[in-house]
């Protein structure tokens, strides 16, 4: 079984404590040759080069939480896209930092809950939103650009808050354009008139920011962090501190707790149902019933492995826990394979 890694320069592989700390690239290979698999290694100067132009192959990918380095390798990616798989797969890729798409996609995978909604200007506010409604960025780790509002008059504030100001050479170009524009006329443009033509003019260059809705799930003193690796799900609680609804970037986690009936269920069907070896759930559970939050397929917080005391895994129908401690670049070698191995057959 052939395998084509792509890394970032000097082997970068982002998926370990922090999206700049790269895990033992060397040590994952080896895991994988150890079972295997023919480990085609190149980067992201192989990428540029051109020098590395796979076809019909399989490509594992390091991603860059780096603006200008993810903008770049998404064009990169998607392109390799139309004659190689991806892992992830490509619509994961488009998932990642961008908190509109997921939404859309999730929903395409029959994943509907909590309800959300993907905007792009204020006034596309349905009036009946459930309040209070949890506002967010579209990109944003660790509860960054993420607000809960009371009614519509603090969401349509915070939602104002999200633009940018218009710049200083815009408001002087908008000026000059009212104020000394006056006569001027454009041949074949009969109805054109300066102010109009200038308010026009303001109102495209006015900054704006898309942002997502989610219904608030209200009551939750925790959520769960669930990454499934294979079919082994990784779980740790997440706690909020006293007076905010947001669980992550807390950093009080809890290896041990009681994991809700039927939570497991929910994260191994949802896990099921996207292109990976690997995905990090955000799931919140309340009487009875799990929500998924969020999702990453990469660059995620790996916590839930590494400081695990072991894992989750069916077992003749039942969860089961293995109590083990364990090692990252094992773990996703061996959440690959079994990928791999699935997609074989």
């Amino acid at each position: 079984m052939e395998l084509h890694l792509l890394t970032g320069y000097q082997g970068f592989y982002g998926q370990a404590r922090k999206p700049l700390v790269s895990i033992d690239t060397d040590r994952f290979v080896r895991h994988l040759e150890a079972k295997g698999i023919e480990v085609i290694q190149a980067d992201w100067k192989d990428l540029a080069s051109g020098s590395w132009q796979p076809q019909d192959s399989t490509i594992l990918y390091s991603f860059s939480q780096l603006p200008h380095i993810r903008g770049w390798l998404k064009d990169q990616l998607t392109n390799l896209a139309i004659s190689n798989r991806l892992i992830p797969s490509l619509p994961l890729l488009l998932c990642h930092e961008n908190k509109g798409f997921s939404w859309l996609y999730q929903q395409k995978l029959g994943i509907t809950e909590p309800r959300a909604w993907y905007l792009c200007h204020p006034d596309d506010i349905p009036a009946d939103l459930p309040y209070p409604i949890v506002l967010k960025t579209i990109s944003g780790t660790n509860a960054k650009g993420v607000w809960l509002c009371k009614d519509r008059t603090e969401l349509l504030g915070k939602v104002a808050s999200l633009a940018p100001k218009l710049s200083v050479w815009d408001t002087l170009d908008h000026f000059r354009r009212v104020h000394f524009r006056k006569g001027r006329s454009y041949e074949g443009y009969p109805d054109f008139e300066p102010k109009s033509d200038a308010a026009a003019w303001l109102e495209y260059r006015r900054p704006g920011a898309a942002f997502l809705l989610q219904e608030y799930i209200s009551g939750l003193d925790c959520d769960y962090r669930v990454i499934a690796i294979g079919t082994r799900l990784y779980v740790m609680r997440r706690l909020t501190r006293e007076g905010d609804f947001r669980a992550s970037g807390t950093k009080l986690f809890d290896f041990s707790a009681q994991v809700p009936e039927g939570l497991l269920e929910f994260a191994a069907d949802i896990a099921k149902r996207f292109d990976t070896p690997f995905l990090s759930m955000d799931i919140g559970h309340k009487q009875g019933r799990s929500y998924l939050f969020e999702f990453q397929a990469s660059h995620f917080g790996t916590a839930a492995i590494v400081r695990s005391q072991g894992f989750y895994t069916r077992k003749q129908g039942e969860w089961q826990f293995q109590e083990v401690k364990s090692e990252l670049e094992k773990t996703l070698a061996a959440g690959l394979l079994e990928y791999l191995e699935i997609a074989a057959h």
